[in-house]
């Protein structure tokens, strides 16, 4: 009757043991804001943003725990109007007018080359890295400007991640990295000129 009791209670154990390191994965909303201080510069200059994503995975990467390869972490939504939607905003705020179907207007297009989540394998608690890189394609005329600009964060919890804190960590970066291209005098200047 005991043997019986404690069977059943680490069968039970088990389950439990096995449901928590499993993952199901997970679909975030991106939605990066910005806040850039500074003049506002854009007197009305005509800009056309768009945007392209060129990673060959799309999938951010995977959640870890015993599915690993399975529980992966992805965008629910669409990534290339997040990121116009974010510039457009900002540049709005600075005195742009964005959207422009003016021939002469300046075309800024913004490469997504790399977004990634990586679980870090540690003793204890969890941990992930991301990164993002960005690329700034500009074209006035005859005259083009092109800038890189990478982010990376690591984030450690006791347990991993939810989905909440991962949406968190991701529009961050996402953040982090916008406002690093748009703080950069050289793309300011040339989107000014």
């Amino acid at each position: 009757m005991i043997n019986q009791f404690v069977q059943r209670c680490s069968i039970l154990l088990l389950a439990v043991f096995v449901a928590a390191c499993a993952q199901s994965p997970q679909r975030i909303t991106v939605q990066p804001t910005l806040s850039i201080s500074g003049d506002a510069g854009g007197s009305g200059h005509t800009i056309l943003v768009t945007s392209s994503d060129e990673r060959s995975n799309k999938a951010l990467g995977s959640l870890g725990g015993i599915y690993g390869n399975t529980a992966t972490l992805s965008i629910g939504n669409n990534l290339e109007q997040a990121l116009i939607n974010s510039a457009n905003a900002l540049l709005a705020s600075q005195g742009y007018v964005v959207n422009s179907p003016d021939p002469d207007a300046v075309q800024l297009n913004i490469v997504v080359e790399a977004l990634t989540y990586e679980p870090i394998e540690q003793q204890v608690g969890n941990a992930v890295k991301l990164t993002a890189v960005l690329r700034a394609d500009v074209t006035r005329g005859a005259e083009t400007f092109s800038g890189r600009y990478q982010s990376q964060s690591e984030r450690r919890s006791v347990t991993r991640p939810e989905q909440h804190h991962n949406e968190k960590y991701v529009n961050e970066l996402l953040s982090e990295t916008l406002t690093r291209m748009f703080s950069d005098n050289r793309l300011r200047d040339f989107l000014r000129k």
